[in-house]
């Protein structure tokens, strides 16, 4: 039997090891020496609470692999409620179904419960022997010792355990798109810094390419956003799967995604830019629904055309900026692109502040009777003159009003006016003849509350007196909320007229059902109706349709004494264009036709 010494000295080299990985370990090899037992385990308590899972166990001079050990039917079960359990001889046949001390051929067992310093359990310590165990008078102390430094060393493994958990959580949330697994903006952005520094210090070219997938808002917004994140993550899986050695891609949010390309080339970029976008031509097969889904992307290379991470994601966008606007959906950044930016912006910023303060203004262009030559309305148009810009064409703020979220309020404003001006002309004497017709953009008709909005800005106009016009293609956004709107405003007395009718998709079948009284015969047709007879006939077809569904025709853009002609032979009933009037201002107006 060992001296009390040397028992103690082994004990404190056995606890020698505190805070290491192998830590345990030395514990149970030297407790086998002092208290001549053939195995000796420590087991840490799972959360169960129904079994342990061995974290160190020497059994006959070697340690033994990691195994979970279930508590019921063993002297463990009994260990766990108790501050120290004994079986001095006869356990195997005390406990018959524990395994474990049938095969080790177990006949003594002591066990005692391990606790954090807090107090509460964390696990066990176990020696066991094939012969019985007669302790000297120290062991108990020894098992005490051994106890609380190993319940302490196992609560601190189990708080490191959880702030490294923890700090993985954070860093999952910090660093990982949660619907799409891949990195997210923040560790995209990280990465680039890294990647423009390493290029710098080896003279190497990088690659940015920018995604941005095209429908997917439509989709995420008439389908909801739960089949959104499904389709998301099947894109994310497609463009993951075709990075090659080299390339990172990450999901920067909504529908855009970075792809990185270290040590690259304009040649290579290209055809990586093909490989990516080849990925996503199969459609996407989600709850028996397909949908097809393609990207339009923007490239910028380090350092030709940027010399920091900054900037080269900024040309990436603007190259991604032209890529929408362009047929092949794909740009390179060049540094005239940065100079159309700087122009865009500012144009950007003087609408904003025209629409706002005002400064934006309406021309009327009359509309004539063929039959009769008397004037039967006009359409207001709106117009703006800016004091830095000069005259800017309804073609370029129209669509930056739809791209900025502007073009309802434009819209409101251009009908406020509108009625402004029809109250002026009373007022002066000179009432308005036939209707006054304003343009409806296809982002009003999206609002379901739009006849009501219509009526409370037109509260004192005659409904008669105002006309509204909308675009083919607007009124098929949105099929079944447009009849419900045009049958409102029709029911509230305005007129109703389809704009540039024959350039959209309208399915006759709808045609009918909205309550619109006027097809708008676009100028595209009328321009070259005299020397193109597949216009002649466009035209014609039309005008058919028109008196068949008992609706007038307006033909705009007649030029000529002999296109009014050709109109008036066809049973057009009304015409627009130069030849009859140009826009003018409120006053020129009156003075000319009112």
């Amino acid at each position: 039997m060992m001296a009390p010494e040397d028992a103690f000295r082994l004990l404190a080299d056995g606890l020698g090891k505190a805070g290491t990985p192998q830590a345990f370990d030395h514990l149970v090899e030297r407790l086998s020496t002092i208290l001549d037992g053939e195995h000796v385990l420590i087991g840490k308590l799972l959360s169960d609470s129904a079994s342990i899972r061995t974290v160190a166990f020497w059994s006959k001079g070697s340690f033994q692999p990691t195994s979970v050990y279930a508590l019921a039917g063993t002297p463990c079960e009994h260990v766990l409620n108790d501050q120290i359990c004994k079986f001095s001889d006869g356990v195997r046949q005390r406990f018959p179904d524990d395994v474990m001390l049938q095969e080790l051929g177990v006949e003594s067992y002591i066990g005692i419960p391990l606790r954090a310093p807090q107090g509460h359990l964390v696990g066990l310590l176990a020696v066991l022997s094939s012969h019985p165990l007669e302790l000297a008078a120290y062991a108990s102390e020894v098992l005490r010792i051994a106890a609380t430094q190993a319940g302490a060393e196992m609560a601190r493994r189990a708080e490191e355990e959880k702030r490294r958990s923890s700090d993985y959580r954070i860093q999952q949330l910090i660093y990982w798109d949660s619907v799409t697994g891949l990195p997210n903006r923040r560790y995209f952005m990280e990465r680039l810094e890294e990647a423009c520094e390493q290029a710098r210090l080896r003279d190497n070219n990088l690659g940015l390419l920018y995604l941005d997938l095209q429908r997917f808002r439509q989709i995420n917004d008439t389908q909801g956003h739960e089949l959104g994140d499904l389709i998301l993550a099947e894109i994310a899986g497609r463009l993951g799967a075709q990075a090659e050695p080299g390339e990172f891609v990450a999901r920067l949010g909504g529908d855009e995604f970075m792809v990185l390309l270290t040590d690259t080339r304009p040649a290579a970029m290209a055809h990586a830019i093909e490989r990516y976008r080849n990925s996503l031509t199969a459609p996407i097969q989600l709850s028996e629904r397909s949908f097809s889904i393609s990207a339009s992307v923007g490239a910028a290379l380090f350092p030709r055309d940027a010399d920091n991470a900054q900037s080269l994601f900024q040309h990436a966008s603007i190259a991604l900026n032209h890529a929408k606007r362009d047929s092949s959906r794909t740009r390179f950044f060049t540094a005239t692109m940065a100079d159309e930016l700087h122009q865009y912006e500012l144009l950007q910023l003087r609408f904003s502040e025209a629409l706002a303060k005002g400064k934006l203004t309406l021309a009327f262009q009359p509309q004539f009777s063929l039959k009769t030559g008397k004037l039967t309305g006009a359409e207001a148009l709106c117009r703006w003159h800016d004091e830095i810009l000069g005259h800017v064409s309804p073609g370029t703020f129209i669509p930056l009003a739809e791209e900025q979220g502007l073009i309802c309020a434009l819209g409101e404003w251009v009908l406020e006016a509108a009625c402004q001006q029809l109250m002026a002309w009373e007022r002066q004497g000179k009432p308005f003849p036939g209707r006054l017709s304003v343009n409806v953009s296809a982002q009003q008709m999206d609002d379901p509350r739009l006849a009501e909005h219509i009526q409370r800005i037109a509260t004192r106009i005659a409904p008669g007196k105002l006309g509204l016009e909308l675009t083919e293609s607007g009124l098929m956004r949105n099929p079944e909320q447009t009849v419900r709107i045009t049958r409102a405003l029709c029911k509230a007395g305005f007129s109703l007229a389809i704009d540039d009718f024959g350039t959209g998709y309208s399915s006759l079948s709808y045609l009918k059902r909205f309550a619109a009284d006027t097809l708008k015969i676009d100028m595209s047709f009328v321009q070259d109706m005299l020397k193109s007879s597949h216009d002649h006939a466009i035209v014609s077809t039309i005008i058919a349709m028109a008196q068949t569904l008992g609706m007038l025709t307006v033909a705009e853009g007649v030029e000529a004494a002999e296109q009014a002609e050709a109109l008036r032979a066809l049973g057009c009933t009304g015409v627009q264009g130069f030849h009859f009037g140009r826009p003018v201002d409120g006053d020129t107006f009156a003075e000319l036709w009112l």
